[in-house]
C-alpha cells in the first residue's frame, strides 16, 4: 500500500486513489500506473506551488530583516566595523 502510495506520488496521481487500489488488489495496481504513465502537467503544478512559496519565503525574509534592522546601522563586515558604528552613536 505504502508502495503503490509512492509511486503513485512520482508518477502524479492520486496518492488515496492508488493506496487503496493498492491494498485491495495488490501488486497488479503497478501494473495499471505504468499503463497509465506521469502526469506532466501535475508535475509542473507541483514546481510552480515550490517556487512561489520560495518567492514568499524570500519576501518575508526580506521584509522581516528590514524592520529588525535599525535604519542607522550600515553594513559591516567584521566586528571592529560594528564597533565603531556604535562607538559614534
Amino acid at each position: 500500500m505504502l508502495l503503490a502510495g509512492s509511486t503513485a506520488f512520482l508518477f502524479g496521481r492520486s496518492l488515496l486513489i492508488w493506496g487503496f487500489l493498492g491494498y485491495i488488489i495488490g501488486w497488479p495496481v503497478f501494473i495499471g500506473l505504468a499503463f497509465l504513465g506521469i502526469k506532466v502537467k501535475t508535475w509542473q503544478r507541483r514546481v510552480a506551488w515550490a517556487n512561489s512559496l520560495n518567492e514568499r519565503a524570500n519576501n518575508f525574509r526580506d521584509e522581516v530583516e528590514k524592520m529588525t534592522v535599525p535604519k542607522e546601522y550600515k553594513d559591516f563586515n567584521t566586528v571592529d566595523d560594528l564597533m565603531k558604528q556604535l562607538d559614534n552613536k
